[in-house]
């Protein structure tokens, strides 16, 4: 029996094509600074975590880390805005996209 892969992919895979198998998990990390409101925001998602800021410097950023388990084959494209949740929408906030191949 095949065993579930995590497949990882951080800012640099920004507008990037990945494929992965059901059963796997796909891993994003993306850089974030929660401390200053902002933080990446999404759909749904398996799990989420994060790295923690260098000790005694207020305000460090982190990498936020979210892990999404496929539920069917396909493709899509998976987008996260990185934004306060108490501001209006913003056409120039970052984004970060995805397209994603489940097999």
């Amino acid at each position: 029996m095949a065993r579930a892969a995590t497949k990882t992919v951080t800012d640099a895979d920004n507008g990037k094509t990945v494929t992965i198998k059901m059963g796997d998990v796909l891993e994003v990390r993306l850089s974030s600074n929660p401390t200053t409101g902002y933080e990446w925001s999404l759909l749904k998602l398996s799990g989420q975590s994060s790295t923690k800021p260098a000790p005694g410097v207020l305000g460090a950023p982190i990498v936020q880390i979210f892990d999404f388990a496929p539920t069917g084959k396909g493709t899509g494209v998976l987008m996260l805005h990185y934004a306060r949740s108490w501001e209006s929408s913003d056409p120039n906030e970052q984004q970060y996209t995805l397209h994603v191949t489940i097999e």
